[in-house]
Order: structure tokens, then sequence, then C-alpha cells
């Protein structure tokens, strides 16, 4: 079939649905999408809340709990009680009402259904205050990890251990401020650079070790500002920076700001190991198109955050195994041909339109059920009865679609409409990655979910804090210090903060000073080393090339 242009429902803009979408659509029997990509990214990630977390108490044990959703959500379970015989998953199961809109019936299912408390598995240890998290020891405030220990203040981290404040990294160790990285050892404030050691403010470099703010350094040792020095004039140029310090520390910063924006050479993208791939921060992949954050894949288009998966389109946090995966957002461990999903894990196989299942089989329309099949509204059926009731819900959802506030349709073959979610646009990683202001959410019709404010009352101002970390002493620890960011809604800042002793420890070990701002502050502005996941048209800047190419 030929490509096709298309106007999006929601931003209005055209967009191109090409020939090998086309086949993929007819290969798993769903309609082409009527939102653009960019858009219905935008629509999955507002269902992935990583770093607004809440206290809840598990329905059932009464444990406290540290979840992902509101009080204001639906009951929560936790582990043991989840995977436990103490509730019945199918004790608010209905028949399908064709009278109905289809997500009007599901919405409710939605809202009254007990829901695993955060998306955690595997073997955690010491690592309550986590999220989308597996296999994880010693990890406190971190989320989109995996096999890491000894981590905090980090997001989109794997295979790492005794390092802090770092963003999309793989296999650091005694690092802090790393931000789109891969086995580094012992360095700070770290912009796209590998396999470096030892080194500090360095941008685009691999395989350095004892390097200072420089860029696009390939096996390179004791540069400093990109000129080559002895190891004496080295060690000389790095202690009058005086990084210990938070004055020197800042003032370091600023020049490296200054280095990447009006000095560095800038690769069109984050790509390596890969072949006829288009996006950014790509690894080891074959054949993906405009997609973010992708490592070990094959046959994956418009998604991000994928990692193990193949021939998968449009997939928010998919990995370890999914195959055949469709506008879903986080089905992992060995999912298979998902459609339309929300949290499906271990082994989930066709399956649609349902959320928060565990090793589930054909099952349309479900809402946290584990080893189940053949059931819709989480009601059982015989398998012939399934199919075909089956068949009638989603000639229903065309003939009778879903229609929002803002006029939006929503037939089979589009994921959730926006007002199921059950996060607030600021709760989520699109707010994130496509940050806007309350009003503008509020404008195109997405949810909102305003913060609880709390008086913490601080005990000593971020701009009172001992300077040299050599003058830091235990007791910091019980301080509650302010921070600059005032509440800033933009940034999720939460006013003030404590030193955790693990970080003190950290600090002190690595001689770096104290950090001046909250920690969701400093992710925030880690976010800005980032590009948006959205891709231009450019052409090389060298002289004489003429190569083009997709770049954000």
């Amino acid at each position: 079939m030929k490509s096709e242009n298309k106007n999006c429902q929601n931003c209005k803009n055209d967009f191109v649905i090409e020939s090998e979408d086309f086949s993929f659509y007819e290969k798993i029997k769903v309609p082409p999408p009527t939102f653009c990509p960019e858009c219905r990214m935008k629509r999955r990630m507002l269902w992935r809340n990583s770093r607004s977390l809440h206290k809840r108490e598990c329905m059932l044990c009464k444990k406290s709990l540290i979840s992902m959703y509101s009080p204001s959500s639906a009951p929560v379970a936790c582990v043991d009680c989840w995977n436990g015989d103490k509730w019945d998953p199918y004790m608010n199961a209905r028949e399908y009402d064709f009278s109905r809109p289809f997500f009007e019936q599901l919405k409710e299912l939605f809202q009254i259904n007990p829901r695993f408390y955060a998306y955690k598995f595997g073997n955690l240890v010491n690592s309550e205050f986590t999220n989308f998290s597996k296999d994880n020891k010693n990890c406190y405030l971190s989320y989109s990890i995996t096999d890491c220990e000894d981590i905090i203040y980090s997001e989109t981290i794997d295979k790492s251990k005794n390092s802090m404040d770092s963003l999309a990294v793989t296999k650091i160790d005694g690092c802090s401020y790393n931000i789109d990285c891969e086995g580094n050892y012992n360095t700070h404030y770290a912009v796209q650079s590998n396999s470096c050691i030892d080194s500090y403010f360095i941008f685009d470099c691999a395989n350095c070790n004892n390097c200072c703010l420089s860029s696009n350094l390939r096996n390179q040792q004791y540069v400093f500002k990109n000129q080559k020095l002895s190891k004496e004039e080295y060690k000389k140029a790095l202690e009058d920076l005086h990084l210990e310090t938070i004055s020197g520390f800042e003032n370091t910063k600023k020049e490296f700001d200054n280095l990447i924006i009006n000095e560095a050479i800038h690769k069109y993208a984050f790509i390596y190991a890969s072949q006829d791939v288009t996006g950014d921060y790509i690894h080891n992949a074959r054949n993906v198109k405009d997609s973010f954050d992708v490592n070990d894949v094959e046959n994956v288009r418009y998604s991000n955050r994928v990692i193990g998966v193949k021939d998968c389109i449009d997939n928010s946090g998919v990995g370890f195994g999914a195959e055949l995966i469709y506008e879903s957002m986080a089905a992992t461990a060995n999912t298979y041909k998902d459609f339309f999903c929300y949290l499906t894990i271990q082994g989930c196989r066709e399956c649609e339109y349902s959320m928060i299942l565990k090793n589930c089989a054909n099952c349309f329309g479900c809402v946290g059920l584990t080893n189940a099949k053949f059931c819709i509204f989480n009601k059982q059926y015989e398998e012939k009865e399934y199919h075909e009731i089956v068949a009638k819900i989603k000639e229903h959802m065309t003939a009778m679609p879903y229609v929002d506030e803002k006029g939006r349709v929503f037939k089979y073959g589009e994921f959730f409409p926006y007002d199921m979610s059950p996060f607030g646009y600021n709760e989520t990683n699109a707010h994130d990655i496509f940050p806007i202001t309350k009003e503008e959410v509020l404008s195109i019709g997405y949810p909102w979910k305003d913060k609880e404010k709390k008086d913490y009352n601080p005990t000593i101002q971020s701009m009172d804090l001992p300077n040299n970390i050599n003058n830091v002493n235990e007791s910091i620890v019980n301080e509650i210090i302010s921070c600059p960011g005032n509440g800033d809604v933009m940034t999720q800042c939460t006013t003030a903060f404590k030193i955790t002793p693990a970080e003190l420890q950290f600090l002190k070990l690595k001689n770096l000073p104290l950090p001046t701002f909250c920690p969701n502050c400093r992710h925030y502005q880690r976010l800005k080393y980032r590009n948006s996941m959205h891709l231009y048209d450019r052409g090389c800047m060298k002289s004489g090339c003429e190569n083009t190419f997709k770049t954000t």
C-alpha cells in the first residue's frame, strides 16, 4: 500500500503513514491511527508516572506503601497481597453494554478495580522509593532503573552502581551528573561520553581519563580545556577550579555550559552500533524509525525507552523480550501481540485494551487480572464465545465511538483517551519531554493534578550551606534546606530538601560540594542537556559535505 498524508486529530498538523506502517497494521489487523506520531507518544507518556510518589496503604493488609497512584485513585495492593488469594480480581466483572461507548465502560472498571501499587518486580532490596524498578539494591528516589546498586536521585539508569544524580546512563560506577553516558568510572558532570575515567565536565568524549572542561575527545588523557597537559600541569589546573566548593563547582558548570553551546561540535544524533535507524539515543539496533532511548532492538518505529524487543510500533517503556506490541505502555517480560495496553507483564499474550495484567492471554478490556484467559471486562468466557463477542465489540467501538470534551474521536485502533489517565500531565514523562504550562495543558484537554502544598519550615537557607565539602559535618543530615526553586511548578520543586547519609558519604568520598537545589530541580536541570523528542531535517555543517539526516 502507498504512503498517505493524514491530519492529526489533536494538533491538527499533517503527518504521513508510510507503506511499511500499513503493512504492520494489516499484519496485526488494526486500523491506521488518526493521531500523529508525536501526539501518540505524548498520549502514551501520559500513562507513565515515574517520579510522583505518594504514601498509600494496602487495601488488604494495611501495610504502608510508596505508590505511583495518588490517594484519590483506586485502592492499591502490595506485592504479597496482589500475588496472593486474599482478594478476587473478578469481583467487579461485568457484561459489555452495547448501548454505551466502550471507553466509558472501561473507565468505570479502571476507577474501581484495585491496582498494583507501583511498577516494581524482580529482586528489590532496600529500594522502596523507586518506580519502574527491576532487580535493584539500595536505590533511593530513582526511576526507570534496572540491575543497579547504591543509586540515588537518578532516572533511566541500567546496570550501574555507587552513583547519583544521573540521567539515561548504563554501566557507570562512582559517578555523578552523568547524562547519556555509558561505562564511565569516577566521572562527574559528563554529557554523551563513554568509557571515561577520573574526568570532570566533559562533552562527547570517549575512552578518556583525567580530562576536564573538554569536548569531542577520543582516547586522550590529561586534557584540560581541550589542551594537552603534563600530569602535573593537569593536576594543578584541576585543583585551581576548586570543585570541592559550591562556588567553584558552579563557576565551572557555567564555563562547561558555554563550551557545549558555543564551542563543541554536536553529532547529529547519539547513535552507535546501529543500522538503518532514525531518532536519538539508539544503541545496537536495526531498522528503527523515529524512536528514542532504544537498545538491542529490531524493527521498531515511533517508540521511546524500549529495550530488547522486535517488531514493535508505537510503544513506550516496553522491553525484555516483547514482540509484536502496538500502541502500549509498559509491556515487558516476554509479552506477545498485546495492543493498546497499559502495564501488561510476564508473558501476557494477545491482550487488547487491558491494564495491569500479569501472565494473561486473550483478555479484552480487563483490569488487574493474573493468569487469566478469555476474559472481557474481567468476566470469564468460553474461547469461542470470547472471540465472537470481541469481534462485535470492535465493530461497536467504531459505530459508537467515545468522544472527549475537545471533540477527539476514539474508535477501535486508538489508545486510551486522555481523560482516562490516572495521572495529571504534570506528573508524567509527558511533562518532562514536552513541558507546557498548566494553562496550556487544560486548554488542550489533558488532565492536570495540583500538588499538595507542604510547609517544611527550613532550618537553613541554601545560600548559607558550607561552601567547602571539607567543612561539612555529619549534622547536615538533620537540616531542612530551602530550595531556590521556590516551588516552581515546571520543575516540580519541593521547596525544601535534606541531605541523606548515603549522599553525604558519596560527596565526601568524591570531594564534591553539597547540592543547592532539591532533587526534582536537579532532575530538570539535567533534562536541559537533552533535546526534545522531535526530529528536524538538517544537513552537515562541514563545507562540501552534502549528507542530510534527521536530528533533534
